[in-house]
C-alpha cells in the first residue's frame, strides 16, 4: 500500500512518408492493498502529406482488489481528436469495467 508508480514514454516513428510521434504520462497510487487509482494522459502527432492528426486521451481508473487473484478496473477515458481529414474534429468518451486474472 502507499506505493507509487510513475512511468513516461516518447515515441517517434516515421512509417512510408508518415511521420507519427506520441508521448504518454502514467501516474498510479496504490493507497490501501485493495484499492489504487490510475492517471493516463496520451498525446499523437500523425502528418501524413496533407492528412494531420492530432489526439489528447485523459484516462481516470480505479482498481480494486476483490481478492488475492482477482481484481476489478473500473476505467473512464476521453479523448479529443483534431484532424483536417474528411472525418473531421470530435470527441469520443469511453467506460471500461475490467476484470483481471493473475496467478
Amino acid at each position: 500500500a502507499n506505493d507509487l508508480t510513475l512511468a513516461l514514454e516518447y515515441d517517434n516513428f516515421d512509417i512510408m512518408g508518415a511521420d507519427l510521434w506520441d508521448i504518454m504520462i502514467f501516474a498510479n497510487y496504490q493507497f490501501t492493498n485493495w484499492f489504487g487509482l490510475t492517471f493516463r494522459y496520451a498525446h499523437e502527432d500523425l502528418e501524413n502529406g496533407a492528412a494531420n492528426l492530432d489526439s489528447d486521451r485523459f484516462t481516470l481508473a480505479l482498481l480494486f482488489a476483490v481478492t488475492e487473484n482477482f481484481g476489478l478496473n473500473v476505467e473512464y477515458s476521453h479523448t479529443n481528436i483534431d484532424t483536417n481529414t474528411l472525418l473531421g474534429d470530435g470527441d469520443m468518451d469511453e467506460f471500461y469495467v475490467e476484470g483481471l486474472l493473475t496467478f
